[in-house]
């Protein structure tokens, strides 16, 4: 009988669970305006240039990247990750209220050699119009050309 109750729970909160996600997603009214929060601002992709070996430095491996709340209720950064040695130093704990902004520290080692710069923050969040954000960061270290020097 205990077995029996314990499968009749897990089958009533496979059953629950997404009934509670549904009541999550976004309200529209009759005009078509979302109603929840929308995460704008949010770049789609941060794009570092050229950075030549001889300029680089500690810094450049440092990305803030600002969060707007454009919905009318509070939006909550659920999780916040980077991936490739990625280091998220901090990002808004508590909720951001509508029309408010957040800030995530991105931090990153660039080798002292010439490469390709390519690292992703995942931003998973309450967003009715995204709950997952994916923003790529790009660039790429060179070393400076002599005067004389030809680029093919």
């Amino acid at each position: 009988m205990k077995n029996y109750m314990k499968s009749l729970g897990i089958v009533f909160i496979m059953i629950l669970s997404p009934l509670v996600m549904l009541g999550q997603h976004v309200k529209m009214d009759k005009d078509g305006i979302k109603h929840g929060p929308i995460i704008g601002a949010i770049p789609d992709t941060v794009k570092l240039g050229e950075i030549f070996l001889d300029e680089l430095d500690d810094g450049n491996g440092k990305v803030q990247l600002t969060v707007v709340n454009q919905g009318n209720k509070p939006l909550i950064l659920t999780r916040v990750s980077g991936c490739c040695g990625t280091n998220i130093k901090s990002w808004p704990k508590a909720p951001i209220l509508p029309n408010q902004k957040g800030t995530i520290e991105v931090y990153f080692r660039i080798e002292n050699r010439p490469q390709r710069i390519s690292r992703t923050v995942t931003i998973e969040s309450n967003a009715a119009n995204s709950p997952v954000v994916k923003v790529p960061i790009i660039g790429v270290v060179v070393e400076r050309k002599a005067k004389n020097e030809l680029t093919l």
